[in-house]
């Protein structure tokens, strides 16, 4: 979080929760009850970070905690200039990537927007094809998204391969299974397809992957081995940009000019426009997609099949599709029960305004690093000290 050019504080999302730390004032977690608010649950939650509250109705759940939790947020920079960044991955694997075709999956998301630009700068150092694809999930995930790739391959000068999933298969899973939901996102399958079929063609293509190391736990956990031996490059997977700072990522692609609208719009992310890992507070405003009466259809029969156990329209105001039913139920009874009980709230255009500074306001004032490895270094150590915040050490410390 950002006010002035300085940084105030840590914000992350996830599941429909929220946790705010302000600096020196501690941290307070928020269940989103509806798109428009959310209320403190802070004091509400056990020992593991969940949120269990009891009443006439039954049992009320939310694993708060989980949903928001993070690596830390490293407040340091790498990334003083491209051209020095590019020398310094042509100095590492330019002898490796040399000549070979060097594959990239664009999502026009900040992360692989920050990849894409590195690679272009890296092409002036070390010559070799650049391969950029993009996949397009009909029905799902807006046209714009298309048009912002569009206006990405005309400005940057680079082609870029667009892929969309079999429309007709697609229409036929949505009226068949429903919504994709948590742990059953069946359209990733579509995503993940193009990309091996290049991989499988080809034995000489190097993959480039986009991951942040601090990006989510699991991919923490995943690269922060790799970051340890300091490896950028292994067999055919190419993480050119793993160890940047968010810092570093933001800056990279504000300097582009091609900020993708979503993040204007307050969302941390950039993902099919009915992603089932949204936050509530993301769905107040859903872009025009192209079939919006198709949707609906679906909406009701998912609706009729696992949640009539609920009306319709709070099944919709609640997109209550994002979650498996069995946890949909105590989680919105959870929320019921709570918004009765908590007093502090917390509204959708703060959590808006926060996102959209990083965006358009002065970025705070970060010492930058001379060792790239640095920042993954610093997110190791507070990371073992369970610290969501990371500054890296000075000299002699």
């Amino acid at each position: 979080m950002v006010k002035r050019g300085e940084l105030v504080g840590v914000i992350g999302s996830g599941g429909d929760a929220t946790l705010i730390c302000r600096r020196g004032r501690g941290c307070r977690y928020y269940l989103w009850v509806s798109v428009d608010r959310a209320v403190d649950v802070t004091e509400w939650l056990d020992k593991r970070g969940s949120l269990i509250v009891r009443g006439t109705g039954g049992e009320g759940f939310a694993p708060v905690r989980s949903w928001v939790m993070a690596p830390p947020y490293v407040h340091a920079r790498i990334v003083e200039s491209l051209d020095g960044y590019a020398e310094w991955l042509a100095r590492l694997v330019g002898r490796e990537v040399r000549g070979r075709r060097v594959l990239l999956g664009f999502s026009g998301g900040k992360d692989s927007l920050a990849a894409l630009l590195v690679l272009l700068k890296l092409q002036e150092y070390v010559d070799f094809r650049l391969h950029v694809m993009y996949i397009h999930i009909p029905f799902l995930e807006s046209p714009r998204s298309v048009r912002f790739v569009e206006m990405v391959s005309e400005k940057l000068g680079v082609e870029i391969e667009f892929v969309e999933a079999p429309r007709r298969d697609m229409k036929a899973l949505l009226k068949w299974k429903g919504m994709p939901r948590r742990g059953y996102r069946y359209c990733t399958m579509y995503k993940a397809k193009p990309m091996r079929r290049v991989l499988k063609e080809d034995p000489r293509v190097i993959e480039v992957v986009g991951d942040r190391l601090t990006e989510s736990p699991k991919r923490f956990e995943r690269l922060s081995k790799a970051a340890a031996a300091r490896i950028i490059l292994i067999g055919r997977k190419f993480r050119p940009t793993y160890m940047l700072s968010l810092l570093d990522i933001i800056s990279i692609v504000r300097e582009s000019g091609l900020i993708h609208p979503a993040y204007l719009e307050g969302s941390p992310r950039v993902a099919c426009d009915l992603c089932p890992y949204r936050v509530l507070y993301e769905f107040h405003y859903i872009p025009v997609l192209e079939d919006p009466e198709l949707i609906e259809r679906v909406f009701e029969k998912t609706w009729r099949k696992w949640y009539s156990w609920t009306s319709y329209e709070t099944f919709r105001e609640q997109h209550l599709w994002r979650f498996p039913a069995k946890m949909a139920k105590p989680l919105l009874y959870a929320k019921e029960l709570i918004a009765e009980r908590s007093e502090s709230e917390l509204e959708r255009s703060t959590v808006v305004d926060y996102m959209r500074r990083l965006w358009r306001d002065e970025l705070p004032r970060a010492p930058y690093v001379s060792e790239p490895w640095t920042v993954a270094e610093t997110a190791l150590r507070a990371w073992r000290r369970r610290e969501l915040l990371a500054l890296p050490m000075k000299r002699g410390d």
